[in-house]
């Protein structure tokens, strides 16, 4: 699958740049506070409708999308559904206060349709922060996955046995494969955490359990020795994962752990995980229904599995709750995909033991290469050769000093090829 990039950042002064194949555009961000306030409670309190819900995202629409950015958008859609691409959109905010709004709503009234849930527009949002940008480590095989399941017996109890189970039925042929390793902690100590992310070089880190955010802090709840919920805010999370450079993806699938601070930058759960390196972190903007993060679990990892990359998986997980839950629920919109990632693959492969080595593709390419190599210079030779003594003589010197040059470079190129091959 292959996509078109869309960056659009907005600066500290409301100022929009846009950086796409398509070349640079401006404009200005003018959102109307007033009218989106009222949304927002409501949608918080889950009192929002469809139809407040996609006016939210209209305004948000027409205040990230001002006209001209708009017409070099929809230019990019087209031009990518042209080439058979998908256009990779991602969002950049200087300002905490912007960054903290729900743009997972989105909504483009022309389409009727909310970006968020759109598999031609994949949404994901980028946190500028000063770390050189990288590939989601391409795991060797078998992809090792932990699964970390915090229930404190002084909490709601969560079904997460249940949303196991989907996990391993969503991984279950690439886990039969012996393509992916599924590990479980069950007693999620601080301790216990630490010593297993020791024991092996994991590349995906899925956490269930209670999350939140309050006085500008992000927390996640583990357990302590009683079986009692230890909070753990986001500072001190985020150092489970110091230095390690495996690590391509986390999953936070508790309440509000991508909720940020609209007053302090950087505030939060998750934009403390992408300051310490992770390439890509998904994590939940609201509280979530049980029943919901099962969909989302469920949906997820059978779209990962199926190679496609972080962003698209997402956006598939976004629409299938949509249509699960229905648009009158925010639900659709709580999951957030923070990727600094240059792309969102993780489990490119999937498919090796199925597919010939590196080594043998490229053997099978150079083979190709000689084979055509090798009629061009028969056919030179012919025309070379049909050439008599004394028409060379009388000929354009050029001419022929030109073919005998050629033939002499393909010589010289399918000598070198089969070196290589030796």
């Amino acid at each position: 699958m292959e996509y078109q990039d869309f960056q659009i950042l907005v600066d500290k002064n409301n100022n929009i740049r846009v950086s796409s194949e398509q070349g640079e555009v401006s404009g200005e961000l003018q959102l109307n506070k007033r009218i989106i306030k009222p949304i927002l409670n409501l949608i918080e309190l889950r009192q929002a409708n469809k139809d407040l819900q996609k006016d939210l995202g209209n305004e948000l629409y027409q205040a990230l999308f001002p006209k001209e950015i708009d017409k070099r958008f929809q230019a990019t859609i087209a031009g990518a559904q042209a080439q058979k691409q998908s256009v990779r959109l991602r969002l950049v905010f200087e300002s905490p206060e912007l960054a903290s709004l729900p743009w997972e709503f989105l909504y483009d009234e022309q389409t009727n349709t909310f970006l968020g849930n759109n598999t031609n527009t994949v949404l994901s949002r980028y946190i500028d922060v000063p770390l050189q940008k990288r590939d989601i480590k391409a795991a060797s095989l078998p992809l090792k996955v932990l699964l970390v399941i915090s229930s404190p017996s002084n909490l709601a109890t969560l079904d997460a046995t249940g949303e196991e189970k989907l996990i391993r039925e969503a991984l279950k042929q690439q886990i039969d494969r012996d393509q992916i390793e599924l590990d479980v902690v069950t007693e999620a100590t601080t301790r216990n955490i630490r010593q297993k992310l020791r024991e092996k070089p994991y590349n995906v880190f899925h956490f269930i359990g209670h999350g939140d955010f309050e006085s500008e802090k992000g927390y996640i709840y583990l357990i302590d020795e009683y079986n009692k919920a230890k909070a753990l805010d986001d500072e001190n999370f985020a150092n489970f994962f110091l230095g390690n450079r495996n690590l391509g993806l986390i999953i936070l699938n508790c309440c509000r752990s991508a909720t940020v601070s609209a007053n302090q930058a950087f505030a939060g759960t998750v934009s403390n995980l992408v300051r310490r390196g992770i390439p890509a972190v998904v994590a939940m903007q609201y509280t979530i229904a049980d029943s919901t993060a099962k969909i989302f679990a469920d949906e997820f990892y059978r779209t990962l599995a199926l190679g496609y990359p972080v962003d698209t998986a997402i956006q598939e997980t976004r629409n299938g709750i949509s249509m699960d839950v229905g648009l009158d629920k925010r639900d659709f919109a709580t999951p957030v995909l923070y990727m600094r990632a240059k792309n969102g693959v993780i489990l490119s492969g999937l498919d090796e033991k199925s597919k010939p080595s590196i080594i043998q593709q490229t053997s099978t390419i150079q083979q190709i290469k000689i084979e055509s190599l090798k009629k061009d210079k028969e056919k030179l030779l012919k025309d070379y050769q049909g050439v008599d003594e004394k028409k060379r003589m009388t000929s354009n010197p050029q001419e022929i000093n030109n073919l005998q040059l050629q033939l002499d470079s393909i010589v010289k190129q399918i000598e070198e090829i089969e070196q290589q091959l030796q």
